[in-house]
């Protein structure tokens, strides 16, 4: 069984069990993909990155390296390269590198922007335990062949293996929010360096097994899908097949569902929704009719008119009333029909002890999942944050997994009362497929599987 063998390959190569053999140096793939705030200025954009929980996350792995006696090679990416080049998130790494300076206030961060595969082991002469190295950003990283390092695997794996090998004591993957990726640098293959696995990787692929365990058993699981995302519907289809789901829905998958019931949801929004997976939300309708039971928004509110200054709220069957409305968020009567009607009637219920871990032997009582825009609770989730904080005050247990919007909600006044997971996608991936392409892909590990 796959998760078994992932265990096993995770406690089998661990960061814990390193020793300095060559000079020190460890190289550090992370995830510090994070939303960015974008300046207008004389006609022209400047972006900078912002401070999100995965920058403490890089922090915090930097920290306890140092205090190994290490010096970290920090190995990440921004963004996403499209057919027509950088998306409008692809930036330079040297802001992350000025931010984590910041943040550790007795450890120099310097950034190297050298292109990655120019660098040799002079390019690292004098660095010592107290400092660290960001390189630029790895998917800006070309090949002399001209094609991208993380895309090309087999001729990436071999130009990284050429230029860090003979530099790197131990190659540490420490970022599950891209292990359900298959590129260069969260899988490579070196010649004598040991890849092994960092304390953030180690330690959500822990709590990502226990809402797997959770779902693959006979006991009750809730599920909140919501965000502006439109890739996870085929992992989605594999989560509401199980009878033991109860499921609802907000942001694009939501308006996805409806639009694929053959509800009109006005021209502004048809025209978005019509190209970005109607034909996989057909499907994950049929799946929804014999598997988990699901609910919809039944309003949402809606921006009106070219400037958008009229903000309404509009029941589903009303929304198409309004050629240029813009669909923002659900509306307040959806919330309060997900929190009374659904999620605290089934508390209410005989498995209600079963979904709020009353009883002390369950490990996860019901899940939220979300994914939005840009890391940030912006107009397109005007009801995320009082949704959330009503559920709270209720004393149930929330667990998010997600990108930076989750990311966002700790950063929101909620503190520790929810507990964050910043896995991404990688997240609903292995929950759905129970697997880890970055593990899966690596021919280092691929003897684990024969046994």
């Amino acid at each position: 069984m796959k998760p078994a063998v992932y265990d096993k390959i995770i406690q089998e190569n661990s960061y814990e069990d390193m020793k300095i053999n060559k000079k020190g140096f460890v190289g550090v793939r992370v995830d510090i993909n994070s939303p960015l705030s974008v300046d207008h200025f004389e006609g022209k954009d400047y972006k900078r990155v912002v401070k999100s929980p995965r920058m403490n996350v890089c922090a915090e792995t930097i920290i306890r390296l140092t205090k190994m006696g290490y010096v970290p090679i920090i190995f990440a990416h921004q963004g996403r390269m499209t057919k027509e080049g950088p998306d409008e998130a692809c930036i330079s790494l040297k802001s992350h590198a000025d931010m984590l300076d910041g943040m550790l206030y007795n450890i120099n961060v310097h950034f190297q922007d050298d292109p990655i595969l120019s660098l040799t082991e002079y390019d690292f002469i004098g660095f010592a335990p107290g400092d660290a190295i960001v390189l630029e950003n790895t998917r800006t990283e070309k090949l002399s062949n001209g094609k991208f390092l993380e895309s090309d695997l087999t001729e990436g794996r071999k130009e990284f293996n050429k230029v860090f090998d003979s530099i790197l004591d131990y190659y540490i993957i420490d970022a599950f929010p891209t292990s359900h990726r298959e590129t260069t640098t969260m899988a490579p293959i070196f010649d004598t360096t040991p890849v092994v696995f960092g304390p953030e990787f180690i330690q959500e692929f822990a709590e990502i097994s226990k809402v797997r365990r959770r779902l693959y058993s006979s006991q009750p699981i809730m599920f909140g899908f919501g965000g502006a995302k439109f890739d996870k519907l085929d992992n989605m289809k594999k989560i509401l097949e199980r009878k033991n789901v109860v499921a609802f829905f907000g942001g694009i998958p939501a308006q996805l569902l409806i639009r694929a019931s053959g509800h009109s949801l006005g021209k502004a929004n048809n025209d978005f929704l019509d190209n970005k997976g109607v034909d996989v939300a057909k499907e994950l309708l049929e799946v929804m009719e014999q598997g988990a039971a699901c609910y919809l928004p039944i309003d949402f509110t809606v921006k009106i008119g070219e400037r958008g200054r009229t903000i309404r709220t509009l029941s589903v069957s009303d929304v198409k009333k309004y050629k240029d409305g813009i669909i923002l968020d659900v509306g307040d009567h959806t919330i309060n029909y997900f929190i009374n009607d659904i999620i605290l009637s089934y508390l209410s219920t005989p498995i209600g002890p079963l979904l709020n871990n009353s009883n002390g032997t369950i490990d996860y009582d019901w899940l939220f999942i979300l994914a939005g825009p840009f890391g940030k609770i912006d107009e397109y989730g005007l009801n995320t944050l009082p949704f959330i904080a009503r559920l709270l005050k209720k004393d149930i247990h929330i667990t998010i997994l997600g990108g930076d919007s989750a990311a966002y909600l700790r950063t929101s006044g909620f503190g520790d009362a929810i507990d964050l997971i910043l896995s991404g996608g990688a997240a609903l991936s292995f929950l759905a497929t129970s697997n880890i392409k970055c593990i899966d892909k690596n021919p280092t590990f691929k003897e684990y599987f024969k046994k």
